[in-house]
């Protein structure tokens, strides 16, 4: 029994501390359709166990909602001009994050998130 709770301590313990590595500032660049480049800056905090933050664009901040973290996938919404757009994410070792983001204004795409250094 003692050693089950162990396991299971530090099975919380470790996925703290990965849901930890998810706080900070990422930033990322978008292509459009037509080719042209806008950069993208994600904000997260960690609030307890509960993933929060924001996506900063050049048209203002639109916060992050319906987020889930399991491991070193994470996943959240941002609500955009009536439409749901969905992230799927995973943290990388090398301080970057992989992202999907499904229906976007532009479609489905994919883009790699690095960590701001402050």
């Amino acid at each position: 029994m003692k050693a089950i709770m162990a396991v299971i301590l530090f099975l919380f313990i470790a996925s703290s501390g990965i849901a930890a590595g998810i706080e900070g500032k990422w930033s990322a660049t978008m292509k459009s359709p037509d080719g042209n480049e806008m950069e993208l800056n994600f904000v997260f905090k960690m609030e307890g166990e509960k993933l929060t933050g924001s996506v900063v664009t050049p048209n203002g901040d639109m916060p992050i909602s319906n987020t889930k973290i399991n491991g070193k996938q994470f996943s959240f919404d941002v609500s955009f001009n009536d439409m749901t757009i969905k992230h799927d994410c995973t943290l990388k070792e090398d301080d970057t994050i992989s992202m999907k983001v499904v229906g976007g204004p532009m479609g489905d795409s994919e883009m790699i998130l690095k960590r701001k250094k402050e």
